[in-house]
C-alpha cells in the first residue's frame, strides 16, 4: 500500500469521503511537510502515521460544520492545520490562513503552490488582523491547538460576520476553561459554546463551536498581553 492508499483509508475509516486525486494531494502535503521541517520547525510530530491520524485526520473534525462556499479563516494556522487539510476535503470553501510567523507563512505560501489549491496567506497577529481589515470579514473562523478558550473566543469572534461561528478545536476542556470562554464570546457579540464530541481513535476530540449573534463592540479584540493578564 503506497502512502496516497495509506492516506485514504485512514480518512475514510474516520468517515470521510475522499478520492484518489485528493489523497495523492495529502500524501504531497506530507512528503513536502516532512522535508521542510527539517530546515523550519513546523511540528513536533514527525512520524507518517502519526501526521495522518494527528494531523490530517484530525483536522477533518470540522468539516461538517463549516457551510457550504464559507470564506473560513484558519486562526494561528501554523503547519496548515486545520485549514489546508479542510480545503482538500472540502474545495467549496474560500480559505484564509493566518499566522504572525514569516517562516510559516512561507511555508503556506510554497505549500499551496505545490498542492495547486487556491488559499490566502495572511501574515498578521490576530489581534491585530481582527482590529484591521479581517474584521467581520469571514463566516467561520477555525483555531487548533492555539490558546485556551477565553483567549480564542476574543481573537476569533471580531474576526466573523454576524451569523458566523468559530469553532475551537479542544481536546476535554475543563468546565472552568468552558465558563471563562462564554464569558469572554459574551463581551464579544458571541452565544456561549457548544460543545460536540468527535470520536477520534482512542483519544478524545471536542469542538467548541460559538455562534457570533451581534456586532463586537469597538475595541475587542483587545491587545494580546492584556487578553492573557487581564482576564474579561
Amino acid at each position: 500500500m503506497n502512502l496516497s492508499e495509506k492516506i485514504c483509508r485512514a480518512i475514510r475509516d474516520s468517515g470521510y469521503g475522499i478520492d484518489a486525486d485528493t489523497g495523492e494531494k495529502f500524501a504531497e502535503y506530507l512528503r513536502f511537510l516532512s522535508e521542510y521541517n527539517r530546515s523550519v520547525n513546523l511540528t513536533a510530530i514527525t512520524g507518517e502515521a502519526e501526521i495522518i491520524d494527528k494531523h490530517f485526520v484530525d483536522s477533518l473534525a470540522a468539516a461538517g460544520h463549516i457551510p457550504e462556499g464559507a470564506a473560513v479563516l484558519d486562526m494561528g494556522s501554523g503547519a496548515g492545520f486545520p485549514g489546508i487539510p479542510l480545503k482538500l476535503i472540502r474545495p467549496d470553501i474560500r480559505l484564509t490562513a493566518l499566522d504572525s510567523s514569516g517562516k510559516k507563512c512561507a511555508f503556506l505560501r510554497a505549500l499551496k503552490a505545490r498542492l495547486g489549491i487556491e488559499a490566502d496567506v495572511a501574515e498578521s497577529r490576530a489581534e491585530d488582523f481582527g482590529r484591521g481589515v479581517g474584521r467581520e470579514s469571514f463566516d467561520t473562523v477555525v483555531s487548533r491547538a492555539v490558546a485556551e478558550l477565553r483567549v480564542l473566543a476574543e481573537l476569533g469572534l471580531p474576526l466573523v460576520r454576524t451569523g458566523g461561528k468559530v469553532i475551537a478545536y479542544k481536546a476535554r476542556p475543563a468546565p472552568e476553561e468552558i465558563a471563562a470562554g462564554d464569558r469572554a464570546a459574551s463581551a464579544v457579540g458571541g452565544a456561549a459554546g457548544k460543545a460536540i464530541r468527535v470520536p477520534h481513535g482512542n483519544e478524545e476530540r471536542t469542538l467548541i463551536i460559538y455562534l457570533k449573534t451581534s456586532v463586537t463592540p469597538t475595541g475587542y479584540p483587545r491587545r494580546y498581553p492584556r487578553i492573557i493578564g487581564d482576564p474579561i
